[in-house]
């Protein structure tokens, strides 16, 4: 959702300096190069958040450090229970993907009137081109000139541009600015032909004039000339040419760059392991560990997140453990199988029996990237070998599904708490 929102951002920032700087510009081959441009870039710069850049971590220093108030620890109390819900989250993401269904299927009606357009012959005056295909009605004025304008589209490949602007529109339908995008591309592309072709610019003002009454404007096809983008075609015909100097302007999108790529990398994950593990090392905090309730016997294991205080970090790892992700660490089959095979395969050790131990133990564990558990320690002590026997049971225990923070996996610190109640 992250990558979505910083692209969607990106989009509205190089659509606000086409619209209040190049615009206005006769560099027509110039502002179609940046409308698809903005676009590529808008969704290829936030997958910086996504790359690996620990490895130069010796570029990277703490700046500042922003400490957040403390939450409260959430207890899981039924295993497998919450896994089950239907989130919010869940409900935006089956919302969005139906909206991006519904907009590739009414990409495809459009695409396929687009096509059935040259078998309908009926509008003598119609004259468009769509891919390499051109239809230019019978009893049109002046055919030749027209001919060579949707010649222009056909050899640039126009409506390769519109469809990749459409396709990329359907997965972001929540966005209004792409149908500005498109619009304004359409628009730099008539620009494009129509230069290409006035040799006499007011016979061509007429000529486009007599071809744009009634007909219906379509946002897949090149038509020779409608009514929706007449009027701007035939200012930009009469008006003077942009000196070139001002193709300067166009620098004006590295500073958006950098400010996106700026935004981006604060999302970064890996980047941010390094400033943590840096102020962690500077700044060593002890382990905060929240205690919990459980009920039965030894199968009364309720793994719980632990969202207060800081993981210990090794130093030859130097990445952060995490206490709260977007997608927790889960064991195959879920908590509450894993509570049962806790359970079934922890061994009472023959001290704690014959001191008749009872009560609460806690230790704690890493779910590392690929699953595994490490790091075991022993939080709360019953004695008697008892923590030592959870640990022992803990490392025979099949690896994980790692949590995931931002799309990447990362390390996720854990506490188990679990009651020992010896009966006859």
């Amino acid at each position: 959702m992250t990558y979505l929102i910083l692209a969607n951002l990106s989009l509205v920032l190089f659509f606000g300096i086409y619209l209040l700087v190049l615009k206005r510009l006769t560099f027509f081959q110039w502002n179609r190069i940046y409308l698809i441009s903005a676009v590529i870039v808008s969704f290829a710069i936030p997958l910086l958040q996504f790359v690996d850049l620990s490895l130069h971590r010796e570029v990277y220093r703490p700046l500042a450090v922003i400490d957040f108030v403390e939450m409260e620890p959430i207890a899981l109390t039924g295993g497998v229970a919450d896994s089950g819900k239907w989130s919010v989250m869940d409900g935006v993401w089956l919302l969005y993907g139906i909206g991006a269904v519904l907009m590739l299927l009414w990409l495809g009606i459009r695409l396929c009137r687009a096509s059935v357009a040259f078998k309908k012959q009926t509008d003598d005056r119609g004259s468009f081109s769509f891919f390499n295909r051109v239809f230019i009605a019978a009893k049109s004025d002046q055919r030749a000139v027209i001919v060579s304008h949707e010649e222009v589209h056909r050899k640039q490949g126009h409506s390769y541009d519109i469809l990749f602007l459409e396709i990329i529109r359907a997965f972001n339908w929540f966005n209004p600015i792409f149908y500005f995008y498109v619009k304004e591309l359409k628009f730099q592309h008539e620009c494009i032909a129509d230069e290409a072709c006035a040799v006499d610019i007011v016979q061509y003002a007429e000529l486009l004039v007599a071809h744009a009454m009634g007909v219906s404007p379509n946002m897949l096809l090149h038509e020779f000339s409608n009514q929706s983008l007449l009027k701007r075609r035939i200012m930009m015909l009469f008006k003077n040419k942009s000196r070139k100097i001002n193709g300067v302007k166009y620098l004006l999108v590295l500073p958006t760059l950098l400010l996106i790529a700026g935004v981006t990398l604060a999302f970064n994950t890996s980047i941010k392991e390094v400033v943590e593990a840096e102020v962690e090392r500077l700044e060593p905090r002890e382990n905060t560990v929240q205690q919990d309730t459980a009920k039965s016997n030894v199968d009364a294991v309720q793994p719980r997140m632990t969202l207060k205080g800081k993981a210990e970090i090794k130093p030859q790892e130097q990445e952060e453990v995490f206490t709260a992700v977007e997608n927790p660490p889960e064991p195959e089959g879920g908590l509450n199988a894993f509570r049962q095979w806790f359970g079934q395969n922890f061994s009472y050790p023959q001290e704690a029996i014959d001191a008749g131990v009872k009560g609460k133990g806690v230790v704690s564990f890493t779910v590392e990237k690929d699953g595994t558990l490490s790091n075991f320690k022993i939080i709360e002590d019953l004695g008697y070998g008892t923590s030592e026997a959870a640990i022992e049971t803990l490392k025979k225990a099949k690896p994980w599904n790692p949590g995931t923070q931002n799309g990447r996996k990362v390390r996720v610190l854990y506490t188990l708490p679990f009651t020992l109640n010896l009966q006859q």
